[in-house]
């Protein structure tokens, strides 16, 4: 894929859930990555979201007491293999996030990728 970012992405692995632009149930996902612009999300569905779909998303960061809300377009999806707990990953793009939510967000990720070298995707 080409890799066309602003922003480098720093590895997370965090809890959070999605609902889609006409869902009425909260679904499961996983944030695996952030930057100062999107995420990249593993997700596990039977029906595939579309690219351009808006998704809202409440995300579980350690050190905060609530969750951190986002809402975010879709720019891309695929399927992965060998994954038991998702089936899907996609990437992306913040639409709205509160600003002192998007800081935790990077500061969170950046302590946890300063403590563990520094390798940025």
């Amino acid at each position: 894929m080409d890799d066309r970012r602003k922003y480098k992405r720093f590895p997370v692995q965090l809890s959070a859930q999605y609902l889609g632009e006409n869902g009425k149930k909260w679904k499961e996902c996983s944030v695996i990555n952030i930057s100062r612009e999107g995420m990249g999300i593993e997700v596990y569905m039977r029906e595939k979201i579309h690219v351009g779909s808006i998704l809202q998303l409440e995300i579980d960061v350690p050190v905060k007491n609530k969750q951190i809300s986002v809402m975010g377009t879709l720019m891309w999806i695929k399927k992965l293999k060998g994954n038991p707990m998702f089936n899907f990953v996609g990437g992306v793009m913040l639409i709205t996030i509160d600003p002192e939510d998007k800081w935790t967000l990077l500061d969170y990720a950046y302590e946890g990728w300063h403590r563990k070298g520094g390798e940025v995707e």
